[in-house]
């Protein structure tokens, strides 16, 4: 199946399982996880939380058109004070911009422009591996929801070639074990050991 053929309807929902499956882990982050490390090299799951935050923020901004200049200078500051209040109300507004965007039209990232659609299904990859990059960090179940798996899995795929040109973006996929499930298929392609 190609990542074409899943409903743009269907990625909607599927973006905003995979946001919940980060909210699921940080509602069980304890005082002292913050300093935990992650698989995500140089991050401990306050540095995954910012970022996680920040990309929802910014992709929120580049949904109202915002000039690329704004949406780069959103840092990880805006979690200073409060991680947990501000992962909260920036998944909850990415999940509503992205609900009210135009699904079929494009949008400007710097100097170039990409379908609103591919955008959706890249800010789900990504929610659906750092939520399991939370889990991991934290000791906790590390299952994430089976269609977010499977649809990630099938985009993942299709742009394996694409992501390893994109180094600064993506660690090296691994080879997948024979016989992997779709999810260690997922975190191999992005770079994770599992």
């Amino acid at each position: 199946m190609l990542s074409e053929q899943i409903p743009d309807a269907a990625w909607l929902r599927i973006h905003q399982l995979a946001a919940g499956e980060v909210d699921y882990r940080i509602r069980q982050i304890l005082p002292e996880y913050w300093e935990a490390s992650t698989p995500c090299d140089e991050w401990d799951v306050y540095d995954l939380v910012a970022h996680c935050v920040v990309e929802n923020m910014r992709a929120s901004r580049i949904l109202e058109g915002a000039p690329f200049e704004d949406v780069m200078s959103i840092t990880a500051e805006v979690v200073v004070e409060d991680p947990e209040m501000a992962w909260e109300v920036s998944w909850r507004n990415v999940v509503a911009a992205f609900a009210d965007a135009d699904i079929e039209g494009q949008v400007a990232l710097g100097e170039q422009s990409i379908p609103t659609i591919e955008f959706l299904r890249v800010r789900t990859c990504d929610l659906a591996v750092h939520a399991w990059d939370l889990a991991v960090g934290l000791g906790v179940d590390d299952r994430i929801d089976d269609e977010v798996v499977s649809a990630a899995l099938v985009w993942a795929r299709e742009r394996r070639d694409q992501m390893a040109e994109m180094p600064e973006l993506f660690d090296p996929s691994r080879s997948s074990s024979p016989g992997a499930d779709e999810q260690t298929q997922l975190l191999e392609i992005f770079g994770r050991e599992v």
